[in-house]
């Protein structure tokens, strides 16, 4: 092989090598990556868990690669999450983008003081790791025979997010605006059955994505199509109706 042949061939590969990266780059730029940890308890894992819900929902995108996961543990409280070994093992794995706070079912209402105190710590400690992540509040419903609850719940929750620049992800609010439409509770009467994970699922997608639920394909599958598609429109229709009520 002469210079000049090995000269060309050298520069080949060269442009090669720059071709493969720029498209990398490219691909890269064009595919969102997105981390998003939910630490909370039974609430959040039931029924496949809300984190798996989304990840179905969201990942049909192929312009997106979004990664979702939990720290959840039954009857856990904030509290009780921020010494667990396995919830900062968790934490630690990943620079998460967006993280959702779930505290015990009455825990807002019964235990205020812990409540503000661990949501501060998680606050402070997530945007040290992560100065630009974003923080919300997964605000539950009430028991079934306690109905009542709801706004306590909320009450106590939107407190919290101004103090920590969060935003408040109102599920309690859409699952007494549907009550009467439909069972959303599990035999315990505090709970979420499937329909009520699923219908959870998908307003934390609108809030986390900023996206249409309805134009996500269906992905229980043991819920039939027809009811998915109606979970999906209540739970848009209710995202409208909150968004606006709370900018006017």
């Amino acid at each position: 092989m002469n210079k000049k042949t090995a000269g060309f061939l050298i520069g080949f590969v060269l442009l090669l090598g720059i071709l493969s990266f720029c498209l990398y780059k490219f691909n890269q730029a064009k595919k969102k990556s997105e981390n998003v940890l939910f630490i909370g308890n039974s609430y959040t894992y039931r029924n496949r868990g809300v984190d798996q819900h989304i990840a179905l929902l969201a990942n049909h995108d192929p312009s997106q690669s979004c990664y979702f996961s939990r720290a959840a543990q039954g009857k856990y409280h904030l509290g009780t999450h921020w010494s667990d070994p396995l919830t900062n093992e968790k934490f630690e794995q990943n620079e998460w983008d967006k993280v959702v706070l779930q505290e015990y079912s009455n825990g807002p209402i019964k235990e205020k003081k812990s409540f503000f105190n661990f949501g501060k710590k998680w606050a402070n400690r997530i945007r040290k790791k992560n100065p630009k992540a974003k923080i919300y509040l997964y605000a539950t419903w009430a028991y079934k025979n306690r109905p009542h609850m709801t706004d306590s719940i909320y009450k106590q929750y939107v407190l919290l997010a101004d103090k920590i620049d969060a935003t408040v992800i109102p599920v309690g609010k859409m699952w007494e605006k549907v009550q009467r439409k439909i069972n959303l509770y599990d035999g315990d009467g505090a709970h979420p059955n499937r329909k009520g994970t699923f219908l959870t699922s998908c307003l934390c997608y609108e809030f986390l994505q900023n996206k249409d639920v309805r134009k996500t394909p269906d992905t229980d599958e043991r819920l039939p199509k027809w009811q998915q598609k109606k979970l999906k429109r209540w739970a848009h229709e209710f995202h409208e109706e909150y968004l606006a009520s709370i900018n006017n």
